[in-house]
């Protein structure tokens, strides 16, 4: 890793909190966080499917049991309430009771208060058997006539509500709740009641006698058969209320009286009125705490029984069962970290101790080798192969060293053999200069040409030279040819400017050239080369040498861009292929020769590099 990596990685780490870093870097603790969350998470599945099963499953069956407790509950309360009408109708049908009424009835309307043994003691015979029964009272629009036990306030508004009982014919009218004070001669008593009323008629001829008989009964009693029903493990709370919403009968007195809104509130008295079915269940939030309503309406009366179930109370057992869940996830939690902790260690050791020896490695020790345990597992092979690799590298460095000692020693020799140019183009030029003193001015320029195309040629030893230096190559050449086969081919060269010090493989004209003079000539005394070098349109550099000799048949151009070596012409084509092969070894694979050709037009042949200074 280089300094400038090594940088970059340490300012990231920096932007990452430690504890992120170390969960996210190290392999233990991926192994670990890996092994937790596979064994944590089919119980935690499991453990919420097993919930939400019981939760739905209780739900299910507290809401039946619910139904069938209400319905229980409300068809007690239609029996004894039954009874009850039963009860009146032995009053009301008592020809005796009849009489002693309508006698009493006719005493002075100034005298309100009336009440007989005779009726007292008769009615006492009748409703013994019954000890829900509070007290019996007669009412008409003169007098409050006394059964058993006296209203403490037998005041006009008191009594006129019953009165209201003689527009409704032989029906019965049923009163709600309320608090009613009883007198007599010994005691005084409180006690919530609630009323049944029924007009009397004459025996004789079923005509009214304008009298009302209202049964008081105490309102413990439809509490007790609340309390009986529900009786269970759950907290279910029943009570009565009446067509209009006030409550007749409720665990708590002090609401009695009162509307449902107090114990519902608005949404579950709205609920409640707004259905137009004799029963039904809602679920209600009232005061933070969630609730399910059930209902049903009595056939005796308008009165409705409610059935309120706390969810609190009906997932008690799911509850119970989800803490269970979680104290044995925690305790699978405890086992997963050890075990994670304990297989991580077993892989990530392992791999510690070869990071330890790998960065022995990296600063130079080269004897270190990892030790076995003969487990025969992934990691053991690994060891195998770390310890191969130390030993194939140490070997590789002894191999380059050794290559390092022959590439010096090649060196060593290559300086030497730079003598031998230098002695050369020393000769030539003594030739040159022998030549001039001795009048032979074409041997002396040939010698010169030749004396620069070999110093280009050999130049310092490097793959490139300048354009300049390729243009002045090619040149020479021509110049040599030109003294050798005394030939009138024209030569025109076109060179940019501003490519003269780019730099190109060198020797990639001359055999383009020396392929145009012996073949595309053969046959004519005359004619032309152009060479043109300048900036491709396309970015990079552009050579062109066109001549306008004889040209070449498409299946041998084709062939030559093929890198195919014709066997017609072999030697010149080895040449072509050997100028396209260094190019693209130097310059790379999109560069090189691109060769078109006509027969009797000339042949042109396009060299494309990239720009190199």
């Amino acid at each position: 890793m280089t300094q400038a990596s090594e940088v970059a990685t340490r300012q990231r780490h920096k932007r990452i909190p430690s504890w992120m870093y170390t969960w996210t870097s190290s392999i233990r603790y991926k192994w670990m966080l890996l092994l937790f969350l596979f064994s944590l998470t089919p119980l935690l599945a499991l453990g919420f499917i097993s919930y939400s099963i019981s939760k739905s499953t209780i739900n299910n069956k507290v809401t039946e049991y619910s139904e069938q407790l209400l319905k229980q509950t409300a068809e007690n309360i239609d029996t004894r309430l039954g009874i009850y009408k039963d009860m009146m109708m032995q009053v009301v049908n008592n020809n005796d009771i009849v009489t002693m009424l309508r006698t009493l009835d006719r005493a002075d309307p100034a005298q309100y208060d009336l009440d007989s043994l005779s009726l007292t003691t008769k009615l006492s015979t009748i409703i013994a058997i019954n000890q829900d029964i509070q007290s019996i009272s007669f009412l008409s629009p003169q007098h409050f006539i006394k059964g058993i036990y006296r209203w403490n306030d037998r005041s006009l508004d008191k009594v006129s509500p019953f009165l209201q009982t003689l527009k409704d014919g032989s029906n019965f009218r049923w009163f709600s709740t309320r608090l009613g004070t009883y007198v007599d001669s010994l005691n005084t008593q409180n006690v919530h009641v609630f009323s049944l009323a029924k007009q009397i008629y004459k025996m004789s001829d079923d005509s009214p006698v304008g009298i009302i008989a209202v049964l008081d009964i105490r309102e413990d009693v439809l509490k007790e058969i609340g309390a009986r029903t529900t009786k269970s493990n759950m907290d279910i709370e029943s009570f009565v209320i009446d067509g209009s919403g006030h409550i007749i009968s409720y665990p708590d007195s002090r609401v009695l009286g009162k509307s449902v809104k107090e114990v519902l509130g608005e949404d579950g008295y709205t609920e409640m009125f707004r259905s137009t079915t004799d029963e039904s269940v809602f679920p209600l939030r009232y005061q933070g705490e969630r609730l399910i309503v059930n209902y049903k309406k009595l056939h005796t009366n308008d009165w409705i029984v409610v059935n309120v179930i706390s969810e609190a109370s009906l997932y008690k057992d799911s509850n119970r069962l989800l803490q269970i869940i979680l104290v044995i996830a925690f305790m699978c939690i405890l086992f997963s970290i050890l075990t994670a902790f304990l297989l991580a260690n077993s892989i990530s050791k392992p791999i510690l101790k070869m990071i330890r020896l790998m960065r022995q490695v990296m600063s130079g020790d080269l004897t270190v080798r990892f030790k076995a345990k003969r487990r025969n597992d992934e990691f053991d092979i690994l060891g195998e192969n770390f310890n191969y690799m130390v030993t194939r590298i140490d070997g590789l460095l002894e191999t380059v060293y050794e290559e390092q000692n022959h590439k010096r020693v090649a060196e060593l020799k290559a300086l030497q053999a730079q003598i031998n140019p230098h002695f050369l183009y020393n000769t030539l030029d003594i030739i040159k200069w022998t030549a001039l003193l001795q009048k032979a001015n074409h041997a002396a320029e040939m010698v010169s040409l030749l004396s620069r195309l070999l110093r280009i040629s050999l130049g310092k030893g490097e793959e490139t030279v300048t354009i300049e230096e390729e243009i002045e190559h090619v040149q020479c050449y021509l110049g040599i040819q030109k003294f050798r086969f005394n030939f009138n081919i024209e030569t025109f060269v076109h060179l940019d400017e501003e490519v003269r010090t780019y730099r190109t493989p060198k020797l990639i004209l001359q055999p383009i050239v020396e392929n145009a003079i012996l073949h595309a000539f053969t046959d004519r005394e005359t004619g032309e080369i152009h060479i043109r070098c300048g900036i491709h349109p396309e970015g990079g550099i552009r050579f062109e040498v066109v001549d306008n000799g004889r040209g070449m048949d498409a299946s041998l151009v084709q062939s030559l861009n093929r890198h195919e070596v014709p066997s017609v012409d072999k030697v010149s084509g080895i040449g072509l292929a050997n100028v396209d092969e260094r190019i693209k070894l130097i310059c790379g694979k999109l560069y090189g020769l691109d060769i078109q050709s006509e027969l009797g037009a000339g042949t042109h042949i396009r060299i494309r590099l990239p720009e190199m200074k």
